[in-house]
């Protein structure tokens, strides 16, 4: 459905491109509202005349908010928004008719979050590609966008990137560092914006302009930073280097591409918050670690070397158990065919094969029937108990009967193996107390019979 107004505000002259700092109370008008045929995304595809919300573009992700009709109370949300060539798509779940006269709000801590972190890119790469350091910027990503899949990020996630095309020394990332913060602190430069119609465009480099971006009728936007930087592009900026409140540049880089590096860094509001989320961490592990932040190096490297030695002494003495538990077995089986092994508590899958692998040779030396059941369970403590459990037969049909008995008894049972005789082998999930008892009573007539 489409309205007979008047043509909707291109993308490159929109309200939220000409004044990155309107956040509420814009009125405009629904131009067109048309069912959305891509599966992932809202119902409805909406275009307004004018919008203050940012379609995704400059590699700076989109803007969400609100839809309100005027004279109502009710608020639409918009999660999304999309450029479709020269027009800016809302994605929503409710219809709205055409013509109807509706309020926009933008989530404000979002769109200064993104406006950070795109003016300091720039920032970023313009000091770079300076003969200083002589270090050209050919892509950038922003982190720290939250997905369905995964709504909440890790610290580290919230680090954005520039791909670069050299290495950069640990001199050369604190000078950088230094003379950017100076730049937002003590410096500051005004960061603006020129529109420049068709006819101007040639004044302007336009080889990174997206390829479905009519330039014939579009309009060519160039982002100034003081006399330092001038690029086009499409984003939301602040208005002063000094907005974007401080910047983080790691030391560690990426390589990729060959001779290429990715370089992390964060802007403003996430330097703060970065900041405090890992003195929690850091503060959690020296309480846990009893030290200082400088002796935790060595704290930890010290536990790895005891858990190093703590694996090999459990594993010496996950050997000389299983060769114990196998000589009892084997005199079970030399007695009457039968035997089992029951390990509470501590009886990982990791013992019992290793009992199976005792056995092995033995049980291929042995020339009578035989039947062995093997079971463990570990999480008792932690009040989530789990299982192993193998069974071991020459015969397929002694290994599906001895499933078929123990199956009633342990409902949360699940594994296969051994059709012709061999190893089956399964595990046990919530084993709880009643069905380990259960079990211990019914193989404990192997003993009787």
């Amino acid at each position: 459905m489409t309205s007979d107004i008047d043509k909707p505000t291109i993308v490159g002259a929109l309200a939220c491109q000409r004044d990155s700092f309107l956040f509420s109370g814009f009125q405009t008008e629904v131009v067109s509202c048309n069912e959305n045929k891509s599966k992932d995304k809202p119902r409805y595809e909406i275009e307004l005349k004018d919008t203050i919300l940012f379609p995704e573009g400059g590699g700076q992700p989109s803007d969400s908010g609100c839809i309100k009709l005027v004279g109502t109370d009710e608020l639409i949300p918009v999660p999304s928004i999309s450029r479709r060539g020269l027009h800016a798509m809302h994605h929503v779940d409710t219809e709205i008719q055409p013509g109807t006269k509706v309020e926009i709000i933008v989530d404000e801590a979002k769109r200064i979050d993104h406006m950070q972190q795109h003016s300091g890119q720039h920032l970023l790469s313009s000091i770079l590609e300076s003969s200083e350091f002589n270090a050209k910027t050919l892509g950038w990503s922003m982190g720290g966008i939250p997905t369905v899949k995964k709504p909440i990020l890790e610290p580290s996630e919230y680090f954005n990137y520039i791909e670069i095309d050299r290495k950069l020394s640990i001199e050369d990332i604190t000078k950088a560092s230094k003379v950017i913060n100076d730049i937002i602190s003590m410096k500051p430069l005004p960061i603006s914006v020129i529109e420049r119609t068709p006819e101007m465009h040639e004044q302007v480099d336009s080889s990174k302009v997206p390829e479905d971006y009519d330039l014939e009728k579009g309009i060519l936007r160039t982002i100034h930073i003081g006399d330092i930087d001038s690029n086009p592009c499409c984003g939301t900026h602040l208005n002063s280097t000094s907005q974007i409140e401080s910047i983080l540049i790691l030391p560690n880089q990426t390589s990729v591409r060959g001779t290429n590096y990715r370089l992390y860094f964060m802007c403003g509001h996430r330097v703060r918050d970065y900041a405090q989320k890992t003195n929690k961490i850091i503060s959690s592990i020296k309480l846990s670690l009893s030290c200082n932040e400088s002796a935790i190096d060595e704290k930890i490297t010290k536990l790895k070397d005891q858990v190093h030695q703590s694996s090999k002494r459990e594993q010496f003495w996950i050997k000389e158990l299983a060769s114990y538990e196998t000589t009892k077995i084997m005199n079970c089986i030399n007695k009457n065919g039968k035997a089992y092994l029951l390990k509470d508590e501590f009886g990982s899958l990791e013992f019992l094969l290793q009992v199976f692998k005792e056995l092995s040779p033995r049980l291929m030396a042995l020339d009578k029937p035989y039947q062995i059941v093997l079971c463990g369970r570990e999480g008792i403590q932690t009040g989530n108990p789990v299982g192993s459990l193998i069974i071991l037969s020459e015969s397929g049909e002694t290994i599906a009967n001895t499933v078929k008995e123990l199956s009633p008894l342990l409902t949360n049972m699940r594994g296969g193996g051994g059709k012709n005789g061999g190893k089956w082998q399964g595990k046990i999930t919530k084993f709880a107390d009643i069905e380990w008892d259960a079990l211990t009573i019914h193989l404990e007539q192997f003993n009787t019979e």
